[in-house]
């Protein structure tokens, strides 16, 4: 039994020699397409069963595919595309962690978002990035 799942793997490997494999987009198309057959379930959305196999041959096309160069390019527009999702996700769960020692606010000028620590008063904050000056209430 060993011997054939050395033989397995090695056959796996040549095959996916010279090849992509799975990266951010295709990770998200999967999740979408099981998402969406799960969801297909529920009677009179038998439609999203196509859309999700369709998210999910797309996936395996992706993982599969030996254009590497395209498939890279495809997978760094969806990064640039969730890029700020994701940064505003990752503020907005940094705040909530830390409602009760600080307070965040964006600043006027620039749109950066700055911190500030909680029951201090009336503080003059001054923007690293544009150098705007502002008084908030901690």
């Amino acid at each position: 039994m060993k011997g054939f799942l050395e033989r397995l793997q090695w056959k796996l490997a040549g095959m996916m020699q010279g090849r992509r494999g799975a990266d951010t987009l295709s990770s998200f198309l999967m999740v979408v397409g099981i998402v969406l057959l799960l969801v297909s379930i529920v009677p009179g959305l038998d439609v999203l069963s196509w859309v999700a196999l369709i998210a999910l041959a797309y996936a395996l096309f992706r993982s599969y595919s030996k254009n590497v160069a395209a498939r890279d390019r495809e997978n760094a527009a969806f990064e640039r595309a969730v890029e700020k999702p994701r940064k505003q996700l990752s503020l907005a769960r940094k705040a909530w962690a830390n409602r009760k020692t600080t307070r965040y606010f964006t600043c006027k000028g620039c749109g950066q978002v700055l911190s500030v620590p909680r029951g201090k008063g009336t503080l003059r904050v001054v923007c690293p990035k544009c150098k705007t000056e502002s008084t908030m209430k901690s």
